[in-house]
């Protein structure tokens, strides 16, 4: 866990390059993987760029100028979603080449496991493949557009914008349930942004209609109960959580997890659901985040890069 005490003590820097942002889109860093000893980030425009454990950026060639949304890789292989049905990959994290999805609409999540990547994307789409380089697609009937995936050793898991919840044990075929439909007059309704999935737990991230933001917890994706999201301040004050939360990575080592946050928060959720910690760490808005070992990296807005060793 991040103790209050020790959190000054740890290493935290940002590397902003000062855009100029509209109101319409956020530019920048907006998702992130550890590959091979090293951080690939993609992002708005067409960005891709190898990121050491120093926050030292190189970039790397992209083959197209859309907005890059997503990352994934198994083993050697990279693959990259992005607007208007891009898949880029990649056989070394160095060259990358656009493969054909069979798409035109906006990739917004991949994930590797099971032997397969799947992506989700917008109009209840999910698209499979085996190697990274061909692709099929699935038209589910979900309603709303499918933001997010993962995959552990049980399950293909999505969800779309209006809180549905997809499952799948092959990634071909999909159940779904309307989250806020099923918790109706019990929780209030949500809209989801992320899914993460570890061997035991599934986490939902996203906001109540009301903009407050929400985390769920399942272990086998039937059940979800909220998470408490209050945490208590450096002056001893109880506080909510606030800020939307944007990405969500999970520390294995000490079995926590993190939020990426709008305005520069991470929210630490440690198993102890009254030890909660806010850690403010930019003044840009956090889109994706992922720890590896002793080192949380968090990027986002304005190609931003921060690091905490824990």
């Amino acid at each position: 866990m991040i103790a209050r005490s020790i959190i000054g003590g740890l290493i935290s820097f940002i590397l902003s390059e000062g855009l100029i942002f509209s109101q319409a889109e956020v530019r920048g860093y907006r998702d992130i993987i550890f590959y091979y000893g090293n951080f690939l980030a993609v992002g708005t425009d067409g960005r891709i760029d190898n990121i050491s454990n120093s926050g030292e950026k190189k970039p790397v060639v992209c083959p197209n100028r859309n907005n890059l949304n997503c990352i994934a890789c198994s083993r050697q292989v990279v693959v990259v979603g992005g607007d208007k049905g891009t898949i880029l990959f990649s056989s070394d994290g160095k060259d990358f080449s656009t493969i054909e999805s069979g798409v035109n609409v906006k990739i917004n999540g991949i994930s590797s496991g099971n032997g397969l990547f799947v992506a989700g994307a917008e109009g209840g789409i999910i698209l499979i493949s085996n190697n990274g380089s061909s692709w099929s697609s699935i038209i589910t009937e979900a309603r709303g557009n499918i933001v997010s995936v993962t995959i552990n050793d049980s399950f293909f898991i999505g969800i779309t914008d209006i809180g549905e919840i997809l499952t799948s044990k092959d990634g071909f075929n999909w159940k779904i349930k309307d989250y806020n439909k099923e918790y109706s007059g019990y929780n209030k309704s949500c809209v989801f942004k992320k899914v993460l999935s570890t061997n035991n737990r599934i986490v939902i991230i996203g906001k109540h209609y009301d903009n407050s933001p929400v985390v769920l917890f399942s272990s086998l994706g039937n059940v979800w109960t909220e998470r408490s999201l209050v945490y208590e301040d450096d002056q001893g004050m109880i506080q909510f959580l606030k800020n939307e939360p944007n990405a969500i990575t999970y520390d294995s080592v000490r079995d926590q997890f993190f939020l990426a946050c709008a305005e520069g928060e991470i929210f630490n959720l440690p198993s102890c659901t009254k030890c909660n910690v806010s850690i403010k760490v930019s003044e840009n808005d956090l889109l994706s985040i992922i720890c590896e070992n002793d080192l949380l990296l968090s990027v986002g807005e304005g190609f931003s890069i921060n690091i905490l060793r824990l």
